[in-house]
C-alpha cells in the first residue's frame, strides 16, 4: 500500500516538474496531448478562456432582459398544451406567455385577449424581438391565441394544434393571415 503511493506521489511530482502538457508564450495549453508531435498545431481552449465565454453570455443575458426572457421561454419547449393550464408542466397560450413574463417579474392578465390590451401596442409591421403577437381564429376577429417573437418572422408558443411549446413561423399563411398586432412589455432592444 505504502509502495503504491510512494509510485504515485513521485509520477505526481514528475508530471507537475516536466509538465506533460505545457503551456505556449500567451499561457494557453497548445494541446492536451502536448508531447505528440503531430497535435503541436492544434490550439485547444483552455478552462478559464471558456469559463470567460460563458461569464460574458450569462452577463449579457442579466443585462438584456429581451435575451432573458426568450431564453426563459425556450426553457420549456417540448411541455405539453392544456387548455387552461397556466404551467410549470402544462400551458395554454396565454398561460404561457403569463408564465414566462413572471419569472421575469412582469405581470400579465391571464387570457389572450386580456393580454391584447395591456403593454405597448405595436402595428404588425414593428414588431421585434422580445414582443408579444396576438392572432384572431377562422372564426372570429376577436384576439384567441397569443405568442412570443423571437425575429426572424418565429414566435414561440403552447400550440393547441401540435399539443406543445413550440416555435411557429410568420411565413405560414396562417399565421400571416390571422396576426393582428403586437404589445411591447420591455423596451430599449435591438433588431427584428
Amino acid at each position: 500500500m505504502i509502495k503504491a503511493l510512494t509510485i504515485v506521489t513521485y509520477t505526481l511530482l514528475f508530471l507537475s516538474l516536466n509538465g506533460c502538457a505545457t503551456k505556449n508564450s500567451q499561457g494557453e495549453y497548445e494541446s492536451p496531448y502536448s508531447y505528440h508531435p503531430y497535435n503541436h498545431n492544434q490550439r485547444v481552449t483552455a478552462p478559464r478562456e471558456v469559463e470567460n465565454r460563458e461569464r460574458e453570455v450569462l452577463q449579457y443575458r442579466r443585462e438584456n432582459p429581451i435575451e432573458k426572457l426568450i431564453a426563459s421561454a425556450k426553457s420549456l419547449l417540448g411541455s405539453r398544451y392544456k387548455y387552461g393550464a397556466i404551467g410549470p408542466y402544462q400551458y395554454d397560450c396565454s398561460g404561457f406567455t403569463q408564465y414566462v413574463f413572471l419569472r421575469e417579474g412582469i405581470r400579465l392578465p391571464r387570457v389572450s385577449k386580456q393580454q391584447a390590451q395591456v403593454g405597448t401596442f405595436v402595428p404588425p409591421h414593428q414588431i421585434v424581438r422580445g414582443d408579444l403577437i396576438f392572432f384572431d381564429s377562422k372564426s372570429s376577429s376577436e384576439i384567441s391565441h397569443v405568442g412570443l417573437y423571437l425575429g426572424r418572422g418565429e414566435f414561440i408558443h403552447a400550440s393547441s394544434s401540435k399539443g406543445r411549446v413550440t416555435i411557429g413561423s410568420l411565413s405560414s399563411s396562417y399565421y400571416q393571415k390571422h396576426l393582428k398586432w403586437g404589445r411591447r412589455f420591455i423596451q430599449n432592444r435591438r433588431g427584428r
